[in-house]
């Protein structure tokens, strides 16, 4: 059941459940900009503030990222680690499959983002990506995009 929103310090509304995409997982493994957004979210969900879901296709897709990135066996420790956190990995059903075909059919999004933004809209969660793929989406699922990555490290502060 859904909590309902919260007020921000700022006044404005935040949702209080959200869906990590691949690319915000890998923006937290490689500190990236938007990092401490993640961060943030994840400390929010172990003090029950917020829900964290991620879909099923995110697993993969981190994982192969990460094992061609850095090889198996650190794929592999990382992997096992975002396991850990305090979010709901969410699988396939029939009714997924059918919902993703949709967002597929009406909208430029590939394969595995059209299950990213399903499983989003199943769980009306806002999703936190920073895939300009996503853009395709504004109106029809929440966004919360994270800064693009800019192909150099985040400076040591």
């Amino acid at each position: 059941m859904r909590r309902g929103s919260k007020l921000a310090n700022g006044g404005a509304l935040v949702a209080d459940r959200f869906l990590l995409d691949t690319s915000a997982f890998i923006t937290l493994t490689d500190k990236e900009g938007g990092f401490e957004r993640v961060q943030h979210l994840l400390r929010a969900a172990r003090r029950g503030e917020v829900e964290l879901h991620a879909s099923f296709v995110t697993l993969t897709e981190v994982r192969y990222i990460l094992t061609y990135d850095r090889g198996e066996e650190k794929a592999g420790r990382i992997s096992d680690a975002i396991r850990k956190f305090p979010v709901a990995w969410h699988h396939s059903d029939d009714a997924l499959c059918v919902e993703a075909a949709k967002v597929k059919a009406a909208h430029k999004v590939s394969f595995a983002d059209a299950f990213v933004a399903a499983t989003a809209q199943r769980f009306q969660a806002t999703l936190v990506h920073k895939d300009p793929d996503f853009d395709a989406l504004k109106g029809v699922i929440p966004l919360e995009a994270l800064p693009p990555k800019t192909g150099g490290a985040v400076p040591e502060v």
